[in-house]
C-alpha cells in the first residue's frame, strides 16, 4: 500500500509539473481490460464481487499507452471496488463509439450524490469525512492520464443507484 501511495505521489507531481508522460500504441481493447483487471482479482474475490467483462465484438485497435491506460482502469476499477458491497457486481465494458472506444466501469455501490459529480476528480477529495478510503488521488490521476491521451473522462451516478466511469481512446 505503502509503494502504491508514493506511486500515485509522484504521478500527482507529474501531472502538476506537465510531466506525466503517454506513449500511445495501437493496442487491442481485450488486452487492456483483461490484462489491468488480472491484479485486482484478489481484491474482488475478498469483497465476495463479481466481476464481469462485457467487450463489444470485432473492436477495432485503440490508441493507448499500454502502461498509462490499465493504470486508469485499476484506478476506477479500484474505486468501484473499495464502494460496493461484498456479494455485488461491477461490470467492465468496452464498446464502439462514433470516434473510437468507451472503456466504462459500472458499479452498484452507494452512489454519488449530483452536487458531489463535479469533484470527484479533486486531488484528495473524497465523499465524505467519515468514509476515508484511499488517499484520494485515484481519480485524480486517472483523469491526467486520459487527458494526456487527449481522451475525455467522465462519472455519473445517484445515491443508492450506483456509479458509471467512463473515458474514450480513438481509433488506432
Amino acid at each position: 500500500q505503502m509503494d502504491a501511495l508514493i506511486r500515485d505521489l509522484l504521478d500527482v507531481n507529474r501531472l502538476d509539473v506537465g510531466k506525466l508522460m503517454v506513449s500511445p500504441v495501437p493496442v487491442e481493447p481485450s488486452a487492456l481490460l483483461t490484462d489491468s483487471l488480472q491484479t485486482l482479482r484478489p481484491l474482488v474475490d475478498e469483497k465476495d464481487i463479481s466481476l464481469d467483462l462485457r467487450i463489444e465484438t470485432d473492436l477495432p485497435r485503440v490508441m493507448a499507452d499500454p502502461a498509462r491506460i490499465p493504470q486508469t482502469l485499476s484506478n476506477l476499477v479500484g474505486t468501484a471496488i473499495k464502494f460496493s458491497a461484498g456479494g455485488s457486481k461491477i461490470v467492465v465494458i468496452a464498446k464502439r463509439d462514433t470516434e473510437g472506444a468507451v472503456f466504462s466501469v459500472v458499479d452498484h455501490g452507494k452512489g454519488i450524490a449530483a452536487p458531489q459529480l463535479p469533484r470527484v476528480f479533486d486531488r484528495y477529495w473524497q465523499s465524505s469525512r467519515t468514509d476515508r478510503q484511499g488517499a484520494g488521488l485515484g481519480l485524480a490521476i486517472a483523469k491526467g492520464i486520459i487527458e494526456a491521451h487527449g481522451g475525455k473522462i467522465w462519472i455519473e451516478g445517484s445515491p443508492g443507484k450506483g456509479t458509471t466511469a467512463s473515458f474514450t481512446r480513438p481509433w488506432a
